[in-house]
């Protein structure tokens, strides 16, 4: 369990981010939303350690983290598909066994088999995300914060990325910055930003009717969600 005290992050003299007091639970999946800079890439830094000290008003507890940013261009390391899967296990210290079985398990799950000798300048945006996300998913941390993974994934790929979790992150909370409120039936959790400040913290079933019952939530979200209902009701 990972517990943080109140947070908050000073991007500006004028903008600053709250975050009221969390607990991350190990096995569990928070879905982070909010409209687009309201500060959800600057609270996963600031949890990675990315956000300088003198910009951060609280204590943030000493935990492990994995950080996969929004553009994997940012984040690739290795030449191959195959070298980038397995260098978190070998910076992790793994023998080489469990490295070529965990990074050859993770691939056929994503279905990056077919793609491990390819380089990954090579690869398609939404390949290299999914490659830099199955990598992020080997790292053995605390807290793995994603942020908006889901951008350029197909739905299926979506679904692999949450079953993914589900069977095997029981080691890590997780926390998903998404532009994608209808996520929120892969979760457990939906912390929901307003403004510059984390504002509503509730069990992902109870989302569709806070939705519905919230007019200060953005339109767009409330449109969303309604058409999930929609379609599944029908």
């Amino acid at each position: 369990m990972i517990t943080l005290s109140k947070l908050r992050i000073n991007l500006s003299p004028n903008i600053s981010v709250y975050i009221p007091p969390l607990t991350f639970q190990k096995g569990k999946i928070y879905l982070l939303l909010g409209d687009s800079g309201c500060g959800k890439t600057s609270f996963l830094k600031a949890l990675a350690g990315f956000i300088p000290k003198n910009h951060l008003e609280g204590t943030l507890p000493t935990f492990q983290t994995a950080l996969l940013l929004q553009n994997p261009m940012h984040q690739m390391i290795m030449s191959t598909v195959e070298s980038e899967l397995k260098f978190p296990l070998i910076q992790y210290g793994f023998s080489d066994n469990d490295v070529e079985k965990k990074s050859t398990k993770i691939a056929e799950f994503f279905r990056l088999d077919s793609l491990l000798k390819s380089k990954l300048y090579d690869l398609s945006f939404g390949e290299l995300q999914t490659v830099m996300l199955a990598a992020t998913l080997l790292i053995p941390a605390d807290l793995i914060l994603l942020d908006e993974p889901t951008s350029h994934l197909d739905y299926p790929m979506i679904e692999k990325m949450y079953s993914w979790i589900h069977q095997y992150g029981n080691d890590s909370a997780f926390l998903v910055a998404s532009q994608f409120p209808d996520e929120y039936r892969f979760v457990d959790t939906v912390l929901h930003f307003m403004g510059h400040q984390l504002k509503y913290m509730l069990d992902a079933n109870n989302y569709p009717q806070f939705i519905q019952e919230n007019h200060d939530i953005s339109r767009l979200e409330a449109e969303t969600i309604q058409k999930y209902l929609n379609a599944i009701n029908k």
